[in-house]
């Protein structure tokens, strides 16, 4: 009987449910935010031009193809709006963090060094030619030492099969190999530290091209809900808020984190500004903002 009476209790609070007004309307003025709000993203973040001007060397471009996608995808990674009954509109945007200078390989200074192409990936600078002048140096020093390593490993396969072929069993190279194999074995070692270092120094003087600031992005974020958002099924006492997400750099080998800001913007603020009374600036000024980073 208790049981009996729990279900038509259940039943009961099933049918009371309600459902917000306007529902459908408001996940279409969701989906027209979230395009608008894309667009202006992509508008202020977006990175023109190809990777590199005309004339590169075919290799260096296929190694930019291959290894460095990340420099040129598109800044804005996921939209995603959903609505809360009584509270408006949340409109979830994530941006991906830009790779800087320092997160170039290695591998792409020595092949410019090598290839005398001194123009880095957009949105990196170019590099004065004299620069890599010392790089290019080591670099083929370091080609030469390897094909010596080379060449000695070949040595001593041959005296292998040659002391094999007399009856012997031994499988240590000569001592004049050896003691070749050991020297060019340190001085692969010593160039390979003088190119870190030298490349490091290239890092230090390069200026990158300048970046929409954080401030930037989130203005024109602000801007293109003033320019565009209608919000005309949303109750006016409702708000629509936006939540940010931009990656941070990684902390001591963690992986990134991640920072969030709050942007609360009240309908009737909006509305103000869509109409003209106030500007993007006031609307911003208005609005609750405030920021919390999580992994």
């Amino acid at each position: 009987m208790k049981t009996l009476f729990f279900l038509a209790a259940l039943f009961a609070a099933g049918t009371q449910a309600r459902e917000p007004e306007d529902l459908a309307a408001l996940v279409d003025e969701m989906a027209v935010l979230e395009r608008i709000l894309g667009a202006a993203l992509e508008s202020e973040t977006a990175m023109s031009g190809p990777p590199f001007p005309d004339g590169a060397p075919g290799a260096l471009l296929d190694y930019v193809d291959r290894h460095m996608q990340p420099w040129f995808e598109t800044r804005v990674g996921t939209i995603e709006s959903e609505y809360l009954a009584r509270q408006g509109i949340l409109v979830s945007l994530h941006l991906r963090r830009k790779p800087s200078v320092q997160d170039l390989p290695n591998a792409l200074f020595t092949m410019m060094a090598q290839m005398g192409e001194t123009r880095l990936p957009i949105p990196f600078a170019s590099l004065p030619p004299d620069e890599l002048a010392a790089l290019k140096t080591l670099a083929d020093e370091l080609d030469e030492t390897r094909k010596r390593q080379d060449g000695l490993t070949r040595d001593w396969h041959r005296e292998l099969r040659d002391t094999g072929a007399s009856g012997s069993v031994r499988q240590e190279p000569s001592e004049p190999v050896m003691q070749e194999m050991r020297a060019v074995a340190a001085r692969e070692r010593e160039l390979d530290a003088a190119i870190d270092a030298e490349i490091k120094r290239l890092r230090d003087i390069v200026e990158p091209k300048q970046e929409p600031s954080t401030d930037d992005v989130h203005a024109a974020l602000v801007q293109a809900v003033c320019d565009y958002a209608m919000l005309k099924s949303l109750p006016d006492d409702e708000h629509l808020t936006l939540r940010v997400g931009q990656d941070t750099a990684p902390r001591d080998g963690w992986r990134p984190g991640r920072q969030w800001t709050y942007y609360v913007l009240a309908k009737q603020d909006v509305v103000a500004c869509r109409h003209g009374s106030i500007d993007a600036e006031a609307l911003r000024e208005r609005a609750y903002v405030y920021s919390r980073e999580r992994p």
